[in-house]
């Protein structure tokens, strides 16, 4: 897997502003076509 930015701080795989996740799973926000990253949600998020 190529390298995934994460921004999100509270995430238990952030290190260092990076994704550690094994995999990630990512999916639509309700909208069947998003057409931005806000209509996108990372499934693969933990709080610490």
């Amino acid at each position: 897997m190529g390298e995934i930015h994460c921004q999100v701080e509270e995430c238990v795989h952030n290190a260092s502003k990076m994704c550690k996740a094994s995999a990630i799973n990512v999916k639509s926000r309700g909208t069947q076509r998003p057409k931005t990253t806000d209509e996108t949600a990372c499934e693969t998020f933990k709080s610490r």
